[in-house]
Formats: structure tokens, sequence, C-alpha cells
């Protein structure tokens, strides 16, 4: 991507380091995903980058939650859509409870395990394999190591949520596991609410991260990104992709709307993020996700907790202390629901310097849950 002159060719080396050593527990796996569910009619045309700046003014309007335009909503198929996809996934771990994580956009799995050098404290994948969980680490449909799929009719979020669906029947049944949580971040925790709503029974416990579970401070995420088309922005990387796949504009941009406020992170971290751990997010996710809410939250039967850096932008707005009060009414079903809104991050948790306290708190949450 661009090149940051102001950046020191130290910290530029540090953000690309080779990583530390892998998991002697952990194994790469290709899973075979099968989901036929029926798909949104996205009118939406993006080239170049003036059409992403065109669409982030649609989606960044006032009235853009509206199912009505801008959203580019235009109908839905007659009928469910049937799709073969394959998921690339990390398994590590022996424990008999199986976290599933799913990771959030312009990302993918690595968030959950940082390959900087000295990222151990980062990783949440080695914090969960030393509490005694297996950890089901994926890249989203289009992301990464995973299927390379339509940016408008195959990125839609129901069909994310019926692929992690499926990856809960997997685990249960093809990797034997006793218990299953889900464990989200950003849009990835909308996707994990979802399915823990339809797999009520299989679901022993819920985390969210970067999720106050609304959707009134998406604008100053999107128009904050500076979102560009991910091919056009270096094609050396993500060439292959269509141009409906998109990226930040740089690694200023990102920071700004991924972390919090200064002294909370390290800058290293940040440069990694945008420089390794970045993937583009297809134009049809959020469109669809509007669609598809309100959401059934109260259908979910598993203990919740919602865990949040108090400086997150597109979950609160820059501040999610008081915001989190709404979500014990909001999850309804669940027994329990417990919420954090003050830890000293912005919306990239795990990449900030109290993520080992963030990960105590979790496993401590699950724990108490009998998980």
């Amino acid at each position: 991507m661009l090149a940051y002159t102001i950046l020191s060719l130290g910290l530029v080396a540090t953000a690309s380091a080779s990583p530390y050593p892998t998991q002697p527990t952990c194994k790469e796996l290709t899973i075979p995903i099968t989901v036929d569910v029926p798909r949104f009619i996205i009118d939406a045309t993006v080239e170049d980058d003036w059409d992403a700046v065109a669409l982030t003014l649609n989606l960044t309007r006032r009235d853009f939650t509206n199912l009505t335009d801008p959203l580019p909503v235009v109908g839905k198929t007659d009928g469910p859509v049937k799709s073969t996809f394959t998921v690339g996934a990390t398994l590590c771990g022996t424990g008999s409870t199986m976290l599933i994580l799913t990771h959030g956009i312009i990302e993918s799995k690595l968030y959950w395990r940082p390959t900087f050098e000295g990222a151990e404290k980062y990783s949440f994948v080695d914090a969960a394999v030393a509490a005694g969980y297996s950890v089901l680490s994926y890249d989203r449909i289009g992301v990464g190591s995973s299927s390379k799929i339509n940016a408008l009719t195959d990125a839609q979020f129901q069909v994310e949520a019926a692929v992690l669906d499926a990856l809960v029947s997997h685990a249960r049944t093809s990797l034997h596991a006793a218990k299953v949580v889900l464990v989200g971040h950003s849009y990835g925790s909308y996707l994990s609410a979802a399915s823990a709503a339809s797999n009520r029974s299989a679901v022993a416990a819920v985390v969210l991260t970067g999720f106050a579970g609304g959707f009134q401070y998406f604008a100053p995420f999107l128009a904050g990104s500076g979102l560009r088309v991910a091919r056009l922005m270096d094609a050396a990387r993500w060439g292959h992709l269509d141009a409906g796949y998109l990226v930040s504009a740089d690694v200023y941009a990102e920071t700004y709307v991924y972390f919090g406020q200064e002294g909370d992170f390290e800058r290293r971290a940040a440069v990694w993020s945008h420089d390794v751990g970045s993937e583009p997010f297809a134009v049809g996710e959020l469109p669809s996700l509007l669609a598809s809410s309100p959401l059934d939250f109260g259908a979910v039967a598993a203990p919740v907790l919602v865990l949040q850096g108090q400086f997150d932008l597109s979950a609160c707005g820059g501040n999610c202390v008081g915001q989190l009060d709404g979500l014990r009414s909001l999850f309804s079903g669940a027994g329990v629901v417990e919420t954090v809104d003050d830890l000293a991050a912005g919306h990239n948790l795990n990449l900030h310097k109290v993520a080992p306290q963030a990960f105590a708190m979790i496993f401590d949450f699950l724990k108490r849950q009998g998980v």
C-alpha cells in the first residue's frame, strides 16, 4: 500500500517483523461450507475511488439507516440461493470448549493473533489456549484465506451469518467440541449475535467487542476511513478482487477509526494493523446488515458479555461510558448480560495495551458461566 515516509525505518521494520513461533497445537484448516439463503439485490456501482466517495456520502447521510434510498438495497431474490464456499481457519488448543472467533471489517483472522515482534500480549488466541480453551479463528468469506466472492451478491450479512451457523455445527460434529462459545468483534459481533439467536441450544456463551447494538455511529467510522478501492490501492496484494472491495485510505485514517487515545496503544501496532492485518471489506456487507435489521437479539439465550474500549468510534461515537446500559433489555432472552464500557482503548480492543486485562475479564466471565 502507500509508503509513509515520515515513519522511521525502524518502526516499519518492527511492524513487518516475522511472527513469533506458532503454537504447536495449531493447525490450518480448509472447511467447505454450503449455504442456501435469500440474497438482497444491491444497486451500487463501484469502479474507482470517485465511486467509493459517492457511496460513502450516501452511507453517511443522516437518513442512511432507513430502508429507503440512499440505502442501495432495491429488493430481494425470490427464493434462497445455494452457494458453496471454502473457509480458511486456524484451530489452536485442545480444550473441550471451543471459542469461534469472527473478525470485523477491514480485518482478517490475524486480528486475533497479531504477527509483529513482541505481539504475544495482544494475542487472544494464545491467551485462550493458555486458559484451557480450543480456538477456531477464521477468515470471513471474501477475506484472506477464504473463498473470494462477489462483493455485492455473495458478501452479504445473512450469507455470512449462515456460514457461521455452519461453523458452529462443524465445531460440534466434526471437531467434537463439547461446548461452543461465539466471540465476535465489530461486524463479527453482529454475526455472532445473529448466529447465537439461531443456534440457541448449541451456543454456550457469547462475547462481543466493538459493539453497542446500534448503527447510529457508523457514519464517523465510514467517513473517517477514507474508503478506497482495494485493487487500485495495492494491485499486487488485492488485484484479484473486484472493485467492490474497499480499504482505508492510509494508516492515519485507520488509526483514527480503530484506535483510541494516544498512549493507550503502541504506534507499531497501528502500523502493523494497516500494513499486514488489514483486509478489504465488501460493499454488500453493511447495506445487507442494515436491511437485515432489527436483528432478533432477544432470541439469544446464552450468557452475553459485551466488552468495550471507552473510545470506540463506530460503536459509541468515541465515548462508550453509559452507551451499553440498554443492552440488558436488548438481550432480553439471555439470563446473564454483563457489560464493560470504560477500557482504555478504541475500537480494536485487542491491539491496545489493555488487551491482557480485557482477555482476563473474558475468561473470568466464561468460567463464572461454567464454560
